[in-house]
């Protein structure tokens, strides 16, 4: 394909995918569709994301047919896994307008992680016509994807130092259109999109360039091998000397030792790169030996982690421990087994890396599923502990059932508040029941004649409550934790009907009653909307005020700002004391 061609096909698909992103959010941002379904939302979230970037590195570098299908697959994967996310949050919480962000960071670096290495066997197979691929068209297409991303990260981020630094120039001469401009959703979604589009296109077709950069930065890691090996070797021949016990007490052993693994595996096939390359014998000898000390670092780790299961059960970050724990394993005996055969070429490596590679994409989507979600296991676990008695009611965190484990949790501690649970299920029942942790569904609102019942007009005193505010169903607005609770439940509230704006017509003042929620209301023709919530309501005098309906209309101490379009109000910052209240009463 023509390389002006290929470029346009880029740059329009990181312009459509900029502009389906800024769609989302502008959708988000106003609480309309699909932002109101958190299912539909997040895997369009997860799709747009990552599919046209896999469309962008795949133009030109796969068939068309090998393409579609593998973005097919992507789609599939994307948006099936950011389902279940939603899935997976408590029950309190989901499916809400809001709930996509359960998308959390660690959710986002798991399906890029999946999807890249996914990719890059995909490439490699469809480059060498095979099933799979050989090993160093893999090694080739996983590093030059790396570098690809890394240059596009660079690029995307001195863009942005370029034009934040030009916004300032600007604002030095009082100009802010600039800041404003580039600080608009419509502006740098789409910008940051057509940008790392842009990025992935020059590294791919500059080819050289990134085989320079891979060149230098191979050798350059190469060389860390011998001192990462030194000091694993020097830890494994001190440890009889020390003792185990030094090591478990530090309570952070494992994690230490998974990631000195992971920097051995990653410096050992920096060093062996395809295969095909002369290595220094120098680095041969390195290499054997970090391939052996791999093994008890990795047994450590592991013996480490089954400790603390053993003390204090499985939790969602063990879960995902093991999961690493599982894949260095496949790694250090794997390795133990390449130098055993091939020696010191270690040729046993290569099938060693591709198998482990599905290895990896089999446990993230186990881990991304109810097959192995780390909180499902996590909730089993503690209470299963629970019933057994290991953990006594006392001591039992319940905030981690809450906070930690998504619906699992949320439900099984449903479960214990409403149903006796093993031998101790009183303390369990009543200590859920207690707990504020409890994630329950929302009650539907009592009927409107109820509600209406519970309000109480105070000011004027002739006046009549319109029923269509009480009529509206609040419960599904994003902001009902903060509206007065008559609206949404069976309780008490004052209030009031005056023309704020000076328009003729009067809007409603709702004041919960004996504390909460103060807020104004406004009619536009059938449709009641939140125009601002009252300040300054836990005032000595407010509440009592209120209830006796002294209340009158007063010009502001201070005229509102416009600041960048937005109007700013200045807020009285303490309470008048009460004499003084009285005196401004009487005034008006």
């Amino acid at each position: 394909m023509d390389q002006r061609v290929l470029q346009s096909y880029r740059l329009v698909i990181g312009l459509t995918q900029g502009l389906f992103l800024f769609s989302l959010q502008h959708t988000f941002v106003t609480h309309s569709w699909p932002a109101t379904n958190a299912y539909l939302f997040a895997a369009l979230v997860a799709f747009g994301f990552f599919v046209p970037l896999i469309a962008i590195s795949g133009l030109g570098n796969l068939r068309l047919r090998t393409l579609a299908v593998w973005l097919a697959v992507a789609a599939v994967i994307c948006a099936t896994l950011a389902a279940y996310s939603i899935y997976r949050t408590p029950v309190g919480y989901a499916p809400t307008t809001r709930a996509w962000t359960s998308l959390s960071f660690s959710f986002f670096v798991s399906i890029a992680a999946l999807l890249f290495i996914a990719d890059n066997l995909v490439v490699s197979g469809d480059a060498d016509r095979r099933w799979i691929g050989r090993y160093p068209t893999m090694f080739n297409a996983s590093w030059k994807h790396g570098i690809q991303m890394l240059l596009a990260m660079l690029f995307i981020a001195v863009l942005w130092a370029i034009l934040a630094l030009g916004a300032q120039l600007f604002a030095l001469i009082k100009i802010t259109l600039v800041a404003r401009t580039i600080a608009q959703p419509l502006f740098w979604i789409p910008v940051t999109a057509v940008g790392i589009a842009y990025a992935l296109h020059i590294a791919d077709v500059r080819i050289k360039i990134v085989n320079g950069a891979r060149t230098l930065v191979l050798v350059l890691l190469s060389w860390l091998l011998p001192v990462m090996t030194v000091l694993a070797v020097g830890f494994i021949l001190t440890i009889p000397f020390t003792g185990l016990e030094v090591l478990w007490n530090t309570k952070r052993a494992a994690a230490i030792l998974m990631t000195a693994a992971g920097m051995l595996v990653f410096l050992i096939n920096a060093t062996y790169q395809d295969g095909e390359d002369a290595t220094a014998a120098f680095l041969r000898y390195c290499r054997a030996a970090a391939a052996v000390v791999l093994l008890p670092i990795v047994a450590l780790a592991g013996y480490a982690l089954m400790l603390r299961v053993g003390q204090y059960g499985w939790t969602p970050g063990r879960v995902v421990a093991v999961a690493l724990a599982v894949t260095a394993s496949c790694y250090a005996l794997g390795y133990a087994a390449a130098l055993a055969r091939t020696g010191l070429a270690l040729r046993w490596l290569e099938p060693v890396n591709v198998g482990t590679s599905f290895v990896i994409i089999a446990l993230a989507l186990a881990l991304l599923t109810p097959i192995a979600d780390p909180a499902r296991i996590s909730v089993n676990s503690q209470l299963a502990r629970l019933e057994a008695g290991i953990v006594t009611p006392e001591k039992f965190d319940y905030n981690f059932l809450r906070t930690k484990a998504g619906r699992y949790g949320a439900d099984a501690l449903e479960a214990m508040a409403k149903q006796a649970y093993g031998p101790v299920a009183a303390a369990n029942a009543e200590r859920a029941r207690k707990s504020p942790f409890v994630a329950r569904p929302l009650p539907p609102p009592p009927p409107p004649e109820k509600r209406l019942a519970n309000v109480t007009v105070v000011f004027p005193k002739d006046a009549t409550f319109p029923v269509s505010l009480i009529d509206k169903d609040w419960s599904a607005d994003p902001r009902r934790f903060n509206l007065p609770r008559c609206l949404t439940s069976d309780a008490k509230c004052d209030a009031a009907m005056v023309d704020l704006d000076g328009d003729g017509v009067d809007e409603v003042l709702l004041v919960t009653r004996p504390g909460g929620p103060a807020v104004a209301f406004k009619r536009y023709d059938d449709n009641w909307r939140v125009e601002g919530v009252l300040a300054n309501i836990f005032c000595r005098e407010f509440r009592d005020g209120f209830s006796k309906g002294e209340i009158a209309v007063a010009e502001p101490k201070f005229k509102d700002l416009q600041v960048g379009g937005q109007r700013i109000v200045i807020q009285d910052a303490a309470c008048p004391s009460p004499p003084a209240a009285r005196a401004a009463v009487q005034a008006r």
